[in-house]
């Protein structure tokens, strides 16, 4: 295979024996500037070379990357986080939706929960999740009443199971997160159910099997 060399000027293709362009007859290895293939262009009529854009313009298009890749960070940042085996092993915020059974975490003070502060259950908390349940009647949203009792109906008997001792029996309570009317709207039908302390004492500590 024979070798060849590529004009600096005018980037014609030449042999390996040429010692100069045969196309512009820059001698083989001499440098070319922008000016000088711009006017070698403009005296033969040949097309124009393309100059190239000072590197940061080069970069523009990519302008989104090092805003993504802060999003992503910060996110990751407060996002809580979980072992191998799905426990809550470093605090942070989730989404209400993704509170699991065995999770503990604090709410804020709105009315309307769409997120939460999750945290290590030995990390001082006012609620840890001990039921999910998905509502099985009607498809319009329930009334008060049938709300409270699909409540009753489906989270009291699991407290017995998580806590060790019936609702009845225990000093531990327990409260319902429930869709709001547009998240029932878009197919949420997912009623959660979270042990409190009546007192509102902070927890520091898993209420599983705690015989309260």
């Amino acid at each position: 295979m024979n070798e060849r060399w590529v004009c600096k000027r005018c980037y014609a293709d030449n042999e390996e024996p040429a010692s100069a362009c045969v196309r512009c007859g820059l001698l083989r290895g001499a440098e070319a500037t922008d000016a000088d293939r711009a006017s070698w262009a403009a005296a033969t009529g040949a097309p124009q070379p393309a100059t190239s854009a000072p590197s940061w313009q080069r970069y523009l298009r990519f302008w989104w990357i090092p805003a993504l890749v802060v999003a992503l960070a910060v996110g990751y940042l407060t996002t809580a986080k979980r072992d191998g085996g799905g426990e809550i092993t470093g605090s942070g915020t989730l989404q209400i939706q993704d509170v699991r059974v065995g999770d503990c975490f604090d709410v804020g003070e709105a009315d309307e929960v769409s997120e939460v502060d999750a945290r290590p259950c030995t990390d001082p908390h006012g609620y840890e999740m001990f039921h999910l349940a998905t509502w099985s009647g009607a498809d319009a949203y329930p009334t008060d009443d049938a709300m409270l009792d699909f409540i009753i109906d489906t989270c009291v008997p699991v407290f017995e199971a998580y806590v060790g001792m019936s609702y009845e029996t225990s000093v531990i309570d327990f409260v319902p997160f429930t869709p709001t009317e547009e998240g029932w709207d878009d197919g949420d039908r997912v009623i959660q159910c979270a042990l409190v302390d009546p007192g509102n004492e902070r927890l520091t500590t898993s209420l599983r099997n705690a015989n309260r």
